[in-house]
């Protein structure tokens, strides 16, 4: 069985840290799970099991082990975690519903008014911002208030400093408050399984760990509605990390990335400013040669926009874009998108090179399209 136990608020040098022991069976290359919000009140803070329960659901499936709170935990969400391992099991069949359970009962608690949205200055949570900004003066609209950083990753130095100051500047200019949550929940759930399935997940769990402080959290949406692949986050899933006192919204899958950057990004200096995509280099900085910067390169390119954008390079490199490495499905996902788009823009140099890259077979695969993808481990 996977425990949880010793839920406890400590304070901190930097700020004030949710954490709980985890034992089980297996050996475990954590002892602890944290999250550790900089600045701020306790009270963001309530010592509950919620956050655990979400990190842990997936991991423990992987382990074929039932997984036990030992702290309070609301029924919501206990309930919904048997609808969101039934959509585990039938994504990825190695994975099973365990049991779960926990020995307390958590009652709502928290910051109704406040309203947080995961930012990392990508196109998504962009895009999400600036929806929300013009939708302030709409009746009965809750605001952004938070914006929230997981540091998943517990980079630190000089880059990520960078980072996380470019994210408080546009916090400040969103008249938003700045949130960074460093947390070791993926460092404990990696060997597990893969980013891709359980970062859904890890959001989750680290909304829920600032249940004090927040009524509702947006997490940005990654594909649009038209073609949701199986993936960690989705509007299937992401509500069913909600509770009673915090309501948890997948947002921005109505429009496809290149619709996103022109119905919304085209027209912000502060998007186009700040703007980081790269999941390959260090914090805070886009290199211009990977598949997802070369996608939001065209994406820019075919809103008009690239030559105005400060945080990548200013002309489209076609040659790179056709030969690029595109190995995860969702990543595919996004490049057909994009393909699509730049053929019913009229730009089908931009297409060719997108279809191209899809046609290169991935390493250890047959071709492109072998079969498997949306079963592979998670």
């Amino acid at each position: 069985m996977l425990i949880v136990e010793d839920v406890r608020r400590t304070g901190t040098a930097q700020g004030w840290e949710l954490s709980a022991r985890v034992r089980a069976k297996a050996a475990l290359g954590v002892g602890r799970l944290h999250f550790t919000v900089r600045g701020g009140e306790a009270d963001r803070l309530p010592e509950r099991g919620d956050a655990f329960l979400a990190a842990l659901v997936m991991p423990a499936m992987s382990l074929g082990e039932d997984l036990l709170v030992d702290a309070p935990v609301s029924p919501r969400l206990l309930r919904s975690a048997r609808t969101v391992m039934e959509i585990y099991s039938a994504w990825w069949e190695r994975l099973r519903p365990v049991r779960v359970t926990a020995t307390g009962t958590a009652v709502a608690t928290g910051g109704e008014d406040a309203v947080g949205l995961f930012f990392t200055t990508g196109v998504d949570c962009f895009y999400s911002l600036l929806k929300d900004g013009e939708r302030r003066t709409e009746p009965h609209h809750q605001p952004v208030t938070d914006l929230l950083f997981a540091n998943f990753e517990q980079d630190s130095g000089t880059d990520h400093d960078r980072l996380v100051a470019r994210i408080g500047q546009v916090a400040a200019r969103s008249r938003c408050r700045a949130v960074v949550v460093d947390t070791n929940i993926r460092s404990f759930a990696e060997p597990l399984t893969t980013w891709e399935a359980y970062h859904g997940a890890a959001l989750g769990g680290v909304a829920l760990s600032l249940q004090g402080l927040l009524g509702r959290c947006l997490i940005a949406a990654s594909d649009q509605y038209r073609h949701l692949p199986p993936l960690g986050s989705h509007p299937l899933l992401d509500h069913l990390w909600s509770t009673e006192g915090l309501e948890i919204v997948h947002d921005g899958a109505e429009a496809t990335r290149t619709g996103k950057v022109e119905r919304r990004l085209v027209g912000s200096a502060l998007a186009l400013d700040n703007l980081g995509v790269c999941w390959r280099s260090r914090p805070g900085h886009n290199c211009g040669e990977c598949e997802k910067c070369l996608r939001t390169m065209a994406a820019l390119e075919l809103a008009g926009a690239l030559g105005r954008c400060r945080t990548l390079p200013r002309v489209l490199d076609l040659h790179r874009l056709r030969t690029v490495p595109v190995e995860s499905e969702d990543a595919r996902v996004s490049m057909r998108e994009l393909a699509l788009d730049a053929r019913a823009r009229g730009r089908h140099d931009i297409a060719d090179a997108a279809e191209h890259a899809l046609e290169r077979p991935r390493p250890g695969r047959s071709g492109p399209t072998a079969s498997g993808d949306r079963r592979e481990r998670p």
